[in-house]
């Protein structure tokens, strides 16, 4: 009897072993991402409006005219502690006699386009171009811009100014 056991165990082990050898091994791929979490912008409004105010038709009949730049802040406020840094993005239509650089104006205004630049600063922010900013010890972040307008050929004519500039925020 304890010999038809040790021959149903040598059995058993043989099949069970046979499967093992059989099996398909399967790899399992676990992969994602731990990002950083987004600060409140702008007092949680998603909108910023910024008003150029009325620029005299005079002052840009000239190719190459510029109206005063009138400021304006990108706020980021509640960072959480994990967030060190932000990066604006920024995207809309660009002006074909202007340049990539410049935003086309959508208003009734023409032979004008709208540029945006960091303060202190002429380099131009047009489509795909982007600002970084640290987050301070206080869990905030300002990016100081500027808007104005350029008629590069000269000849503006009155009316409304209008762009639309979408930015994209990623937190790091």
């Amino acid at each position: 009897m304890a010999m038809n056991i040790m021959r149903t165990a040598a059995f058993l082990a043989a099949v069970i072993s046979g499967h093992v050898i059989a099996a398909d091994s399967v790899n399992v791929s676990v992969t994602g991402n731990i990002v950083a979490s987004p600060c409140v912008f702008n007092g949680g409004n998603s909108r910023l409006d910024v008003n150029l105010g009325n620029i005299q038709a005079t002052n840009m009949v000239t190719p190459g005219s510029l109206s005063d730049p009138v400021a304006f802040d990108l706020l980021f406020t509640l960072c959480p502690a994990g967030t060190r840094s932000v990066t604006a993005t920024f995207s809309g239509t660009p002006d074909p006699v202007a340049g990539a650089g410049y935003y086309k104006n959508s208003g009734t205004a023409e032979n004008v386009a709208i540029a945006m630049t960091a303060m202190g600063s002429d380099a131009l922010l047009g489509t795909g171009s982007s600002l970084t900013q640290n987050i301070a010890a206080d869990r905030t972040a300002t990016l100081a811009m500027q808007a104005r307008v350029k008629s590069v050929a000269g000849g503006a004519t009155p009316g409304t100014i209008s762009a639309a500039v979408v930015l994209t925020l990623q937190y790091n």
